[in-house]
């Protein structure tokens, strides 16, 4: 018997006029079939649109993040070519030429002390309103130092710019790193270390000559403009979504004290004597600070982030490095060569020129052969520009050469130290991190700095010049173990690598066995049901036939 079905839906005949299709206006009010030739309607224009506002927005975040970085290193550098005008100034008649140095070490040790606090702060808190709140206290210092006849006030007011200024550094570097993808932000934090070149060679170009133009004052009232002209972007920024938790006063207080008693032992422990209670008054400080936050680290389970201290350490030696080349050079010049404050400052140039020109370059070797790399390339071309520099007797091209090599390699380890310590932290941590290391390489600064002050008074080596010989000997052998560390740490990260690759064959190895296994249980299974199946076929066919048969035609 077959059957056969049939549908009995009629079809549509093939002659019914289909109904008019009405086209739809453009947002002109035409006919799209009516618009005008060579016009075609736009494709993806809220993406295009949208995509132009992200980079608008990136990049006037960058512009800010490194408007902020260059403000703070202009000021830090200009503020050397102050101390010597201040000796003439009425307002310091009364005061020893000693104390003079209090301007730089108010707002050196200011900054040092409260870079880790801002930083907790700004991730518990909101980094652009911190940001916002630094800029406008930076400014404020700024105008009284500019206007001030006191000395006592003009030391608050330095005091207020490094409180400001430890709040932009870490804030504006967290604000760059959380605005953007994963991909950019390396690159990106290479831009922002390279500006530090850029507000130290805008001090150094024009520092002198608006000095000896318009008077030290000039100098904070630029300060104070840029402020100002700063404070008016900040609020265009996005705001950073992410929040950690807030720090106890402990947590804020015992840093910073530890912190500036460091500074201030080793820049006042050869004029205060090693031994003088000031001294060991500092120091005690600073030990009970660092125990009292060992233990909090632990407690709180700072192994988290692993490589935390290695990259501190780094940072630390590269500040040693930095900081005696950006103190020394200038006294090597008008000491030895007999340049006035402007002329040795144009002479320092290419330094800052080279950091501003080879912190991107480093960027980009990082991102194809890694942080460890970076930072060696670096600490050999500070070497490389030291050795040359011994070797020049002479005002020179040679010269040149030398500092903008010195010049490459502190933008590169500049690139590496702050990559290796702010992109392994967590996004919401940024701020925290990038404070961590920036306060680590001001520590180490102070050290080469106060390291310097002592191989320029006790004359270690013999010669001609050689309290400066002494000094670049230094940087040189500190250039060496952060190139020798770089090689150490790339290797262990190759054995890593290695172990970890292993570890995945042994492990792909044992999938592999465990699939076939539960495969073959899979095949004994289906055996077994095909056995029973068997079974139960020749069961039913040894019994009774039906009486009739069911026949299935196509």
């Amino acid at each position: 018997m077959s059957i056969e079905v049939t549908s009995s839906s009629p079809s549509p005949a093939a002659d019914e006029p289909k109904p008019p299709v009405r086209e739809r206006p453009n947002p002109i009010g035409r006919p799209l079939s009516q618009a005008r030739p060579g016009l075609r309607p736009t494709r993806g224009g809220p993406a295009r649109r949208g995509s132009h506002r992200a980079r608008h927005r990136r990049g006037l975040l960058l512009t800010a993040s490194c408007a902020a970085m260059a403000v703070v290193m202009a000021d830090a550098g200009v503020t050397t070519l102050v101390v010597s005008e201040l000796a003439a100034d009425p307002m310091t008649d009364q005061v020893p030429a000693s104390q003079l140095t209090w301007v730089n070490v108010v707002n050196f040790a200011a900054v040092a002390a409260l870079l880790v606090p801002a930083g907790r702060w700004a991730d518990a808190l909101g980094r652009r309103g911190v940001l916002a709140v630094g800029v406008a206290l930076f400014g404020l210092g700024a105008v009284a130092v500019a206007w001030t006849g006191s000395w006592p006030v003009l030391l608050g007011g330095r005091l207020l710019q490094g409180i400001g200024a430890a709040m932009m550094l870490p804030t504006s570097l967290a604000l760059l790193l959380g605005g953007l993808p994963p991909a950019r932000r390396r690159g990106a934090l290479a831009i922002w270390s390279g500006c530090s070149g850029l507000g130290i060679a805008v001090a150094q170009a024009g520092g002198g000559m608006l000095v000896a133009a318009h008077g030290w004052r000039a100098i904070y009232l630029c300060s104070a403009g840029l402020a100002t002209a700063l404070l008016l972007v900040v609020p265009l920024l996005p705001k950073d979504r992410t929040r950690t938790a807030r720090p106890g006063m402990a947590d804020t207080l015992v840093p910073a004290a530890g912190i500036a008693a460091a500074v201030l032992a080793l820049w006042f422990g050869g004029q205060w004597s090693w031994t003088s209670p000031q001294t060991v008054g500092c120091v005690a400080v600073t030990m009970a600070a660092a125990v009292k936050l060992t233990f909090s680290l632990r407690r709180a389970g700072a192994g988290r982030r692993p490589g935390a201290a290695v990259s501190a350490i780094a940072s630390g030696l590269f500040g040693a490095v930095q900081y005696t080349v950006l103190v020394m050079m200038p006294l090597y010049l008008q000491q030895i060569h007999g340049l006035r404050v402007a002329e040795a400052g144009w002479w320092l140039i290419p330094i800052s020129l080279a950091v501003l020109v080879a912190a991107p370059l480093a960027g980009r070797l990082g991102r194809r052969r890694g942080t460890p790399a970076v930072i060696y390339t670096g600490a050999i071309a500070v070497g490389a520009g030291c050795t040359l520099l011994l070797g020049v007797g002479e005002l020179s091209a040679w010269m040149v050469l030398a500092l903008a090599v010195i010049g490459a390699g502190i933008g590169a380890l500049a690139t590496g130290t702050f990559t290796a310590g702010t992109l392994a932290a967590e996004p919401q941590e940024f701020a925290t991190a990038a404070g961590a290391v920036t306060a680590a390489r001001m520590v180490g600064g102070a050290l080469g700095v106060a390291g310097s002050s002592v191989l320029l008074e006790r004359h270690v080596l013999s010669g001609p010049h050689d309290g400066f010989t002494a000094v670049l000997v230094a940087v040189i052998a500190v250039a060496s173990l952060l190139a020798v560390a770089a090689v150490f740490t790339a290797l262990r990260a190759a054995r890593g690598a290695h172990a970890r690759a292993a570890n995945g064959r042994v492990s792909a190895e044992q999938e592999v066995q465990e699939l076939h296994r539960l495969l073959a249980e899979l095949r004994a299974a289906l055996v077994q049901v095909r056995s029973e199946a068997d079974y139960e076929l020749s069961r039913l066919t040894s019994g009774v036939r039906p009486a009739y048969s069911l026949s299935l035609h196509p």
